[in-house]
């Protein structure tokens, strides 16, 4: 794989540790029964993996599993939380043949996150709250 260093330390960075990070520092200000929601992808699913944008993917993935260990040290704070996949988005990085615009996602995800209020535990979901392979 041909890739800089720096380019994997930075999407290390940003995709998987400053979103745990953020959790960290701002979860207290979460009341009981409330919901932290963090952006992931499908991409970031290891049992669906298909090999392409091993960069990004593999930051996910690594989100995923630093969201694993936050749940597990947090068990007793009665949050949902949520790894969200938010779809396709016609973004920067998405493109403009994604399948959706960011109107059209945001609020699945909104309605995605409500639905999942005061429940507690650790979910990989998509925008449509279905239940993503690990």
């Amino acid at each position: 794989m041909q890739v800089e260093e720096r380019d994997f330390l930075d999407m290390m960075l940003v995709n998987a540790l400053s979103p745990v990070r953020t959790a960290e520092i701002l979860g207290d200000l979460v009341p009981a029964g409330g919901t932290i929601a963090i952006m992931t992808s499908e991409l970031g699913s290891i049992a669906n993996a298909t090999g392409g944008w091993q960069l990004y993917s593999s930051s996910k993935a690594a989100l995923n599993m630093l969201m694993k260990g936050y749940a597990a040290q947090h068990v007793r704070d009665g949050h949902a939380l949520l790894l969200v996949a938010p779809g396709w988005v016609r973004t920067e990085m998405g493109g403009s043949d994604a399948t959706l615009s960011i109107a059209e996602s945001i609020p699945l995800v909104v309605d995605m996150v409500e639905a999942n209020r005061g429940k507690p535990g650790l979910r990989y979901v998509d925008r449509f709250n279905k239940t993503l392979p690990w």
